[in-house]
């Protein structure tokens, strides 16, 4: 359960922000914005400590009102959000207009936050950010720009604009996870997911980690966050069913309304024979010509007469009408028609209007076009291959719109053209992510420490590791709570760097070099199965091989400097993570991992880190797999024998063992297995990580040295900074 604290409160960030709006010449307006700059803001009460800081101020200087890629592009005021207190905020934003009777209409207001999609202030009710989450030692930036829509009439001259920017919200104890790992931070282009095992689906999960039925992650359950990239596209309108998605360029858009002018709008639904069939339009006209189209193929046509004042129904040659209604420009309806072979019945605004017998099935060989010598606005589309019934047309078809999913045969709800990854970033959690859309999958490794066992690498364990489980607690934020240090492949019992350890340190906690290494992290993504073709990271895909390592390593960073190859560290820390009992250990007893004996990636959902999906996967099976860790002999260098490197990895990409040193946490000699396992020399100076398939006695913890060069049997994944 989800316990909150009373502490609500309104934080007024003191932004005031005064839009002038001046007639040059007709229709052309001139925007003046300015800005009264304020101080650092903050708020403390108890265990709560906010503080909002206004680092750059919003500047538009005589600026016409602009399509949103020139208001999206202009300079952004920022405002940063940090929580210096000990309990999570949940928070709203909201631009608060003050009272004013010339006060521009809020629906010509633009917005736009980071990289979400721009929206007025209408259809947010003056909110533009929503449900945020900041943990405590957060800290959140937004970037806000502003401007008035191109659509903003002759109406609103004269009026001005005035808005303070307010926080309110509430103080939490605790998400779904009661692990205490730290919060995923995802990239600007990654997806949080779900996997809904009832309909075999990915979907978009609550990124707060609050929504039971949206649960993002729980470590304590075993289920590790799980994320998602998706493909590049072009912006496209989404078809409801994913089936008819239409591509428009340049597009007329108001308030995510399609205006359709001299171009109808191609919708697709070609070569289908209808026996029955509903559409249902909310449309505005724009002109009324005599006859206003509506939809249109080869075989029907639904428009309306503008001089018998009727909506007109025409299967082949046969031609029906309504009775009398008289539609009003500039207006708003919801129109629409159902048709069962044998009779045709009109709807306006969810009622009846009449109905008219006309026979003959819809055998069209076109496709469906909306608009056709019609200007008009779109703003929502249904086409079924049912009847709906007047009682659900009435219910879902009136004054506002909830739209019938079943038999739905292609649906609109919004027009505005969006990229791939816009569409998902723009929709609520439950949305399903549809398997073709998806780039690669990534699995979230937080920060923590683990108790040693070896703490030399030659003693007998302290603690049976392995089949019992490591013992791991995680870490917040950066901290590093564990008393062994290390420096260089040295490490101490001190702080201080000055006692070496010794079989005396087994027993005490250490942070795991993953996230302390050249640099702190409270966690960082990896590929969740190995690297498939073309950078992706694909389920029951062909595995990435015979390539060498420095060419792995050069493609993967062609995806941005946050990415690389994995390290052995990282590896290590992943497997330790599975070896407890956030992963394959319950109640002091550990399950064997299971191998993947293929090269097809993701075969079998036991064979991960976690037993179940939301793991890692064949890192005990399939190819085993290159890291960027080296053996040197030169301090602090690497040792190339062929390189291959279009530039060097930065230091905190890869793990250097220097004259053949132990690195504690690394997942090779503090285990001491079996001696099978070849070690790193001057010749095999890289090391490979993971069983092999089809090879006995392989698991997690398999390492073996191997040079630069490529192999049918050797692949690599990504892990994400």
């Amino acid at each position: 359960m989800i316990k909150f604290i009373e502490a609500k409160k309104n934080y007024i960030m003191a932004l005031a922000v005064f839009f002038v709006i001046v007639s040059l010449s007709g229709t052309t307006y001139s925007l003046f914005i300015k800005t009264d700059t304020t101080d650092k803001f903050d708020y403390t009460t108890g265990l709560l400590d906010l503080a909002f800081t206004e680092d750059t101020p919003l500047t538009l200087n005589e600026t016409f009102p602009v399509v949103d890629s020139v208001g999206s592009s202009s300079t952004p005021y920022t405002l940063t959000i940090k929580n210096t207190g000990n309990l999570t905020y949940r928070f709203d934003l909201k631009m608060l207009t003050t009272n004013n009777e010339s006060i521009i209409d809020n629906k010509y207001i633009k917005v736009k936050v980071n990289d979400n999609l721009p929206h007025t202030l209408f259809t947010t009710n003056n909110v533009i950010v929503s449900n945020e989450i900041i943990r405590p030692g957060e800290e959140l930036t937004y970037k806000i720009n502003i401007w008035l829509d191109s659509s903003t009439p002759n109406a609103e001259l004269g009026k001005n604009f005035t808005a303070k920017i307010v926080s309110s919200g509430t103080a939490i104890y605790k998400t779904l996870d009661t692990s205490g790992a730290n919060t995923p931070k995802t990239t600007s282009n990654m997806i949080p997911v779900y996997y809904d095992g009832s309909a075999s689906a990915w979907r978009i999960a609550d990124k707060n980690n609050l929504i039971e039925t949206h649960r993002w992650y729980d470590y304590t359950s075993s289920i590790w966050a799980n994320a998602i990239t998706v493909k590049d596209s072009p912006k496209q309108i989404y078809d409801l069913t994913g089936n008819n998605n239409i591509i428009l360029d340049n597009p007329t858009i108001d308030n995510n309304n399609l205006v359709i002018e001299d171009s109808p709008l191609d919708i697709g639904l070609s070569n289908y024979n209808y026996n029955q069939m509903s559409t249902i339009l909310r449309v505005k006209i724009n002109e009324m010509t005599n006859n206003v189209s509506f939809i249109t193929n080869d075989k029907i046509n639904y428009y309306y007469d503008s001089s018998s004042k009727s909506f007109i129904f025409k299967n082949g040659t046969t031609i029906v009408s309504s009775n009398r209604y008289e539609l009003m420009p500039d207006t708003w309806y919801i129109i629409g028609y159902t048709y069962d072979s044998k009779e045709v019945n009109f709807y306006v605004n969810g009622s009846l209007l009449s109905t008219s017998s006309i026979s003959g099935t819809i055998n069209s060989s076109n496709t469906f076009t909306i608009g056709n010598l019609s200007k008009i606005t779109l703003g929502d589309l249904y086409i079924y291959n049912i009847v709906l019934s007047p009682d659900s047309i009435n219910s879902n078809y009136k004054t506002s719109i909830t739209p019938i999913y079943d038999n739905l045969l292609s649906g609109y709800n919004e027009f505005t053209p969006m990229t791939i990854k816009e569409y998902y970033l723009s929709h609520p959690a439950g949305t399903t992510i549809k398997t073709n859309d998806i780039l690669a999958y990534y699995v979230w490794i937080p920060r923590y420490k683990y108790k040693l066992w070896n703490s030399t690498g030659t003693e007998n364990f302290a603690y049976d590791a392995l089949n019992t489980g490591i013992d791991i607690i995680f870490e917040h934020d950066k901290e590093s709570s564990g008393v062994i240090t290390c420096i260089d492949n040295e490490c101490y019992s001190d702080a201080l760097h000055i006692t070496k350890i010794t079989s005396n340190d087994n027993l005490k906690y250490y942070t795991h070099p993953a996230f302390t290494s050249n640099e702190e992290l409270t966690g960082f993504w990896v590929s969740k199965y190995e690297l498939t073709n073309n950078l992706t990271s694909l389920p029951n895909s062909e595995v990435s091989r015979n390539t060498s390592l420095s060419s792995f390593y050069n493609s993967i960073k062609t995806l941005g400097d946050n990415y690389h190859m994995i390290k052995n560290t990282e590896w290590a820390s992943i497997a330790y993570l599975t070896y407890s009992k956030y992963g394959i250990c319950k109640n002091t007893k550990c399950t064997v991992m299971s191998q993947n004996n293929t090269f097809i990636s993701g075969s079998n959902d036991k064979d991960t880190t976690t037993a179940n999906i939301y793991g890692v996967y064949d890192m005990a099976g399939s190819a085993t797999e290159f890291t960027l860790s080296n053996y040197t002999d030169k301090l602090n260098e690497l040792s190339l024998t062929n390189n291959s490197f279009n530039a060097l990895p930065t230091r905190s990409e890869y793990n250097l063992y220097y004259k053949d040193t132990f690195l504690l946490g690394d997942g090779t000699k503090e285990l001491n297995l079996d001696t099978t396992n070849s070690w790193l020399s001057e010749t095999n100076n890289w090391l490979t990580r993971g069983g092999l398939a089809n090879q006995t006695n392989q698991s997690i913890f398999t390492y073996n040295a191997t040079t630069d060069s490529s192999s049918p049997y050797i692949s690599t994944r990504i892990t994400i900074k």
